[in-house]
């Protein structure tokens, strides 16, 4: 286990300004996708996405004997109009969301969904929901945010959610067998900073929303409906929450305090679990964390990766749902890279992904022949 900073070592002459711009698709345009955007399918294989003006790029590892990554492949959109989030099914699947201009003339964006079934493969078309909005309910109501995808890990039933400026929160359903249903309100109270949700499995589909009050869990509580679980009185940075299954029906959200930029973590308390307000530095980092859970020195870790207050991608790991031991930072290096994502291969081993000065893709990979979290240079996808 990992209990200080020499505990995690990564190679820091490797610095992501020193790779030069591919000059494809994903150079000097690309952008991070909302939310989690690096995934491992159901073949072991990585596959990482992200925005550009058009439509998404697409980054997948290469198949065994072949090492490193294809792509950039570009995906467009006609009428592309916002970033892309997705979430994953027990079985690897990546469902995406996103915004595409009104086809209607109305001037009011559609929300569109697709799948990656398979590493590499062709995504399916997109397909549109509509623009959001109740039947009744305000005409001129817009999107306060982009939409979010969550699915439900055992039926593989998807939850489409976006926040509106005056009908609330809104929820759109495809259940198992693919018929989609239509927009139901979560909430009538307005969010204007957007959803950060996520279905554990075996529990109910819960999110978080910033208010002016804090930051507010709501749950679901069975036949469509919501209530307010929790209500968090405290200041958070919009666009910086994230969202981790931390055991059996718990989750745990993540995100930065204004007053210093650090991250914090919040669970619902629960007895014999550790729950509340708990602090994880990282002071002056910036957007909002990468997380993974995996297995570090025979325990089960939480581990997250940001940018740090001097610009580095920076570490932590620490004993699932033990928050109150402390953690320490450590600094991977990866000048100037945004938006890391950390996730697990098909050995097992921790990659850190981020997208340098550039848009590019570099990742870093733990190098498991050495104790602790040791890991290797940055190298460009």
């Amino acid at each position: 286990m990992v209990r200080g900073k020499s505990g995690i070592r990564g190679a820091s002459s490797a610095r992501a300004a020193q790779h030069a711009p591919p000059g494809g698709p994903g150079s000097r345009r690309s952008s991070p996708s909302a939310g989690n955007w690096l995934f491992k399918g159901g073949d072991g294989r990585l596959t990482a996405y992200a925005c550009t003006p058009h439509g998404l790029v697409r980054w997948t590892e290469a198949a065994a004997p072949q090492t490193g990554w294809t792509g950039p492949d570009a995906f467009e959109v006609e009428g592309w109009a916002g970033t892309a989030a997705m979430a994953q099914s027990r079985e690897g699947y990546v469902h995406l969301v996103a915004l595409r201009a009104a086809q209607d003339g109305s001037g009011r964006p559609e929300i569109i969904v697709a799948t990656q079934f398979q590493p590499g493969r062709p995504m399916t078309e997109w397909h549109s929901l509509g623009a959001p909005g109740l039947r009744g309910g305000p005409a001129d109501d817009r999107l306060a945010g982009p939409p979010r995808i969550a699915v439900n890990q055992r039926s593989g039933s998807t939850h489409v959610l976006v926040s509106m400026r005056r009908g609330g929160v809104l929820r759109r359903s495809r259940n198992a067998e693919g018929a989609w249903g239509g927009w139901k309100q979560v909430t009538a109270e307005p969010y204007d900073s957007g959803v950060t949700p996520l279905m554990p499995a075996g529990g109910q589909l819960e999110m978080l929303l910033l208010g002016p009050a804090g930051a507010d869990r709501w749950s679901g509580i069975g036949q469509g409906r919501f209530a307010l679980a929790d209500r968090v009185p405290t200041p958070v940075v919009p666009g910086t929450p994230a969202v981790c299954e931390t055991g059996p029906r718990r989750v745990t959200y993540f995100w930065r305090y204004p007053g210093d930029g650090s991250l914090v973590a919040w669970r619902a308390a629960r007895q014999g679990v550790q729950g509340g307000l708990m602090g994880l530095g990282g002071a002056g980092g910036r957007g909002a964390p990468g997380v993974v859970r995996a297995e570090v020195g025979g325990y089960d870790c939480t581990v997250l990766a940001q940018t740090g207050a001097e610009g580095d991608v920076e570490l932590t790991a620490y004993v699932t749902e033990n928050e109150g031991y402390g953690t320490w930072w450590a600094s991977l290096g990866g000048h100037g890279a945004q938006a890391p994502q950390v996730a697990l291969d098909a050995a097992g081993r921790i990659v850190v992904a981020a997208f340098d000065a550039d848009g590019a893709l570099i990742t870093t990979r733990q190098d498991m022949t050495q104790q602790g979290l040791v890991f290797g240079p940055w190298e460009a996808a």
